[in-house]
């Protein structure tokens, strides 16, 4: 068998991976993700179907399988074995507690199937493999918190939530769930909240009580980064100009309070931002790193920051 069809064969036992897995996958969709053309697909779908697969749907609108058929367990590769029990791992250590016990479950269906081989292959180097992370507990009082905030996005209705603040303060809200996202250790939704009628981002950890309602969205969403890049304030421009040795210390940071423009000079690198807490958050990250930056403007933050470092060392004196 020439190479031809052994990679014609690869890309049909693909497509009908996809077939199992989605409720519809159109042939422009699988023509990008194996590099072919979209007669190419229309005759590996052909294929399928001369081998007996009950395929519904046609060109231009989408295929499926026939509801109801079954078909005989997939078998994994070795690789693809290996690659469980590392996301098994990530899971057991980045995971919201309130998915641990669904991901236990989904993955002892997932090793049901294994054959043995690959059953004591996991075995063998489980133990092998660890992730060692500095996130610590944080003491979340829901169990089963996510899968409502996901049913919510499924099913497009409001959700009722019981929020502490980071001042302390506890807030009744009602709100639409765009998505959610993990960020420096938490777990956060952003949400359109029907209170402010404006989107905001709640901390999952925060959420004291949280309900079901029937009532549906007030509005259509797009995905969640779209609404992570809004701003819900008037931004001020701050640029720094910090040493070349401590950049590779900031690579995650840095985005995450609003680099525009990084440009690389003789004295060292300077670091234009676009952002809303210049009075707070923004002057407290960049005392991480002060000693190897210099704020180049504002002059506002310049004196904020020296403001806050001034009350450090008259408390730590």
């Amino acid at each position: 068998m020439n190479d031809h069809y052994l990679k014609k064969l690869d890309r049909v036992t693909a497509i009908l991976t996809q077939l199992q897995s989605k409720p519809v996958v159109r042939a422009q969709d699988l023509a990008e993700k194996f590099d072919v053309s979209i007669r190419t697909i229309y005759r590996d779908v052909k294929t399928l179907e001369n081998a007996g697969i009950p395929i519904v749907g046609e060109a231009g609108n989408g295929y499926s399988l026939m509801d109801g058929y079954k078909l005989p367990p997939i078998m994994f590769t070795k690789e693809e074995v290996l690659s469980f029990i590392t996301a098994e791992k990530l899971m057991q250590k980045f995971s919201h507690q309130s998915l641990g016990s669904h991901y236990q479950a989904a993955m002892e269906k997932v090793r049901s199937v294994l054959r043995n081989s690959d059953k004591n292959l996991i075995q063998n180097i489980e133990k092998q493999i660890d992730v060692f992370s500095f996130h610590t507990d944080s003491g979340d009082s829901l169990k089963n918190v996510i899968p409502i905030i996901l049913e919510s996005i499924a099913d497009k209705t409001q959700l009722n939530i019981r929020y502490q603040t980071v001042d302390g303060r506890i807030d009744n809200r009602t709100i639409e769930t765009v998505g959610m996202f993990f960020e420096f250790n938490f777990w956060y939704i952003m949400a359109f909240c029907t209170l402010r009628k404006d989107f905001r981002q709640f901390r999952i950890d925060r959420i004291l009580e949280i309900s079901k309602t029937l009532n549906p969205f007030l509005q259509e969403y797009g995905q969640v980064n779209d609404y992570r890049k809004k701003s819900n304030g008037n931004k001020v421009r701050a640029k720094l100009l910090v040493d070349k040795k401590i950049m590779s210390h900031l690579v995650n940071s840095k985005k995450y309070y609003g680099l525009t423009e990084e440009v690389e000079t003789e004295q060292g690198v300077e670091l234009t931002f676009e952002t809303e807490w210049i009075s707070d958050g923004f002057p407290r990250w960049l005392i991480t790193f002060a000693d190897y930056a210099t704020v180049l403007e504002p002059e506002s933050l310049r004196i904020r920051l020296n403001e806050l470092l001034v009350k450090m060392v008259e408390r730590h004196q």
